[in-house]
């Protein structure tokens, strides 16, 4: 927990067809077994793509009903580090052929959205430094260079009186919050 307010750890992916599914977070999106193995009736493998920060920020589990692309989860966002690794998970994912590939910016943070093989989006994202209110969202090119990126960011957002740099919105946010 941080300051005592909880955060994100992981989330759960029920499956249709649990072999495909490990395959394609493994062997396509990159992310490492922790454990695997089944309980309550159900094939359960826990993921992370940072073992030395998280046993799993990720699980598949089998038993998944209903129709492909429906149910309470609409996708799960994995950050990363640097525009440059950014630019390469896109460059890899479309070389694949991973469906859905699609680059959007938020303002305050760059994505790369696919699909996994039964419809659940899977969003990589790399932040920018800066808050722009939200929702926003706009197609983006990723082979610019990151300074053009970032020029492009202020220039979109030269009118808009939400955005500032994100420690400034990250300050007044945390005072916002009750006190603990």
């Amino acid at each position: 927990m941080a300051n005592g307010r909880p955060v994100i750890s992981h989330a759960v992916i029920k499956c249709f067809n649990f072999a495909k599914m490990l395959e394609h977070y493994t062997n396509v999106l990159g992310f490492q077994v922790s454990d695997i193995g089944r309980i309550r009736g159900s094939d359960i493998c826990f993921l992370t793509l940072d073992p030395e920060a998280e046993h799993h920020q990720l699980a598949l589990m089998s038993g998944r009903e209903g129709a492909p692309g429906a149910g309470a989860l609409d996708h799960v966002c994995f950050r990363l580090d640097t525009y440059k690794a950014l630019q390469a998970r896109h460059k890899m994912l479309g070389e694949l052929g991973v469906s859905g590939l699609n680059t959007i910016t938020h303002g305050s943070w760059l994505s790369v959205y696919s699909l996994d093989p039964e419809g659940t989006r899977i969003e990589f994202r790399w932040d920018l430094p800066w808050y722009c209110g939200q929702p926003m969202a706009g197609p983006v090119d990723l082979t610019l260079s990151e300074n053009e990126i970032k020029e492009m960011t202020i220039e979109q957002n030269r009118e808009n009186p939400r955005f500032q740099p994100i420690e400034e919105w990250r300050a007044k946010a945390v005072a916002k919050l009750p006190v603990a």
